[in-house]
């Protein structure tokens, strides 16, 4: 009899432990990544295969013209420490926006509403030195 609730307890116990595992949420987060060329930005959207969560927007520079935001898994990606480019995640426009405010222009930042609900500002991680915003007229 002790064994058998020996056993039951243990499997109790084992049932709960990975109850508990299979229901932690997997969390996302967004990206950026910048191409040089429209190729590479065209390419993320191809292997996308229509998936809503790979947006490509234009930079205005001219030695990045390209960024792929991207919804990941977090911890499920490597960006490269020379990547000139960074974005945060917010979870509503009004808090991007009070960030947006405060950045100084030579960022060249991007606000973006993405189809997770959530707001992205992406801009440049630094600012060069004496480096200006160029303005893009279309």
């Amino acid at each position: 009899m002790r064994r058998v609730l020996l056993s039951l307890a243990l499997v109790t116990v084992a049932s709960a432990a990975a109850a508990q595992e299979a229901t932690n949420p997997i969390r996302h987060t967004w990206v950026v990544t910048s191409c040089e060329r429209w190729t590479c930005a065209a390419a993320a959207l191809i292997m996308a295969n229509g998936e809503p969560n790979v947006i490509a927007l234009p930079t205005g520079r001219e030695d990045r013209p390209w960024l792929v935001l991207r919804r990941v898994e977090e911890g499920s990606i490597f960006i490269p420490e020379d990547e000139p480019f960074t974005c945060e995640v917010f979870e509503s426009v009004t808090e991007a926006a009070t960030k947006f405010s405060t950045m100084p222009s030579c960022h060249g930042a991007i606000v973006l509403n993405v189809p997770d609900g959530r707001a992205v500002i992406a801009s440049t991680a630094k600012c060069a030195s004496g480096e200006r915003r160029r303005s893009v007229s279309h």
